[in-house]
Parts: C-alpha cells; sequence; structure tokens
C-alpha cells in the first residue's frame, strides 16, 4: 500500500493531518490562480494573432501564388491595385494605388505587431509556465509527499509510542517535512514577488 493510500486511510479513521498554515494556503492559491491567468492569457495571445500565423502556414506551404503570404490588409490593398489596373480613370486609379499604399502599411503594423505580441508576451508566458510554474509545482507535490510520509509516522507511533525506530522515522519525516515546507514557502514568495515585477514592469 502506498504512503498517499495508508495516509488516506488513517485520516478517514480520524488520524493525524498535518495542516498548512493560511499564509502558506494563500500563497498556494495566488500562485495556482496566477498559473491558471496566465494560460489563458497565453490562449487570449494565440487567438489574437492566428489570422497572421494561419495566413504565415499559407506562406510556407504554398508559395505559388502572389497573396498566399498576404495579411488581411495586404490582400485588399492587393484587390484595389488590380481594380485600380482595370479603371480608365487615371483620378480613380491614382486614388485605389494611394489606398493600397494605406492597406499595405496597415498590414506591415499587423505583422509587426504580431511579432511582438508573439515574442515579448506569449514566448515569455510559455516559457514561465514551462519552466518556474512546473517547478514550483513540482515543489508543491514535494511538500504534500513529506507531509503525508509524517502524517503516516505519525500514525504509526500512536499505535506502539514506545517504539524508538518508529520515533526516529517520524522525527526523520518531521525535519523532511519542515525543510521542504521552507524551501517551498520562500519559492512561492519569490515566484508571487517576480509574478508581481512582471506584471508591473
Amino acid at each position: 500500500m502506498t504512503t498517499k493510500v495508508k495516509v488516506a486511510a488513517y485520516r478517514l479513521t480520524g488520524g493525524s493531518k498535518t495542516t498548512y498554515s493560511a499564509d502558506y494556503e494563500e500563497k498556494i492559491s495566488v500562485f495556482n490562480n496566477f498559473k491558471k491567468q496566465t494560460e489563458k492569457l497565453i490562449s487570449l495571445v494565440t487567438n489574437l494573432v492566428t489570422d497572421n500565423l494561419v495566413t504565415e502556414l499559407k506562406q510556407k506551404m504554398s508559395k505559388d501564388t502572389v497573396d498566399s503570404g498576404m495579411n488581411k490588409f495586404e490582400k485588399v490593398g492587393q484587390a484595389l491595385y488590380k481594380y485600380s489596373t482595370q479603371i480608365e480613370d487615371e483620378a480613380s486609379a491614382t486614388m485605389l494605388r494611394t489606398a493600397k499604399e494605406v492597406f499595405n502599411s496597415a498590414g506591415q503594423k499587423h505583422r509587426s505587431f504580431r511579432t511582438n505580441m508573439l515574442e515579448k508576451v506569449q514566448q515569455p508566458l510559455k516559457e514561465w509556465i514551462e519552466t518556474n510554474a512546473k517547478s514550483v509545482g513540482k515543489e508543491l507535490k514535494a511538500v504534500d509527499k513529506s507531509r503525508d510520509e509524517l502524517d503516516c509516522a505519525v500514525n504509526k507511533l500512536r499505535r506502539n509510542p514506545d517504539d524508538l525506530e518508529l520515533q526516529a522515522v517520524k522525527e526523520n519525516a518531521e525535519g523532511t517535512f519542515k525543510k521542504d515546507l521552507e524551501k517551498t514557502d520562500k519559492l512561492l514568495d519569490d515566484e508571487i514577488k517576480e509574478c508581481v515585477r512582471q506584471m508591473f514592469s
């Protein structure tokens, strides 16, 4: 039987359950909420630039058409230019060619916006999720595991309070739990401070 299952069984029958401080629980809540919101933000950024991602994919797959790599603004500009070549009135044709330049400029700004969103917003957020958040998640699990081992040792010791070996196991589990908890508590502090710094910088 694994420690987790043993501890669950002990707890169901009124056994020991080490509780975290309210401060620590609040830090976990803040961290988890920030992680969840960051994942939502990554999704929103992806949706925001999807039109251009599809265009870029089309461009890579099909190089045989002139407009395959154009974004929606550049396509309008291209259509205006094609129409301008079919109009006999030179003033109207000039106006359409000028409009084409306006749409091309908007297309370039749109492309630049997409690049900035991917490089300066989405990429750092993804890196945070894949590195820092994953690391904190592992540490949170390690603390939960050492808490379970402590509770298991306490429950075994209750049945045999004079057993020196069980006392040593309990003291060792207690030390490991305190060490893991302090390490993770500091890590949560550091990550929360870094998240706040990133949000306001």
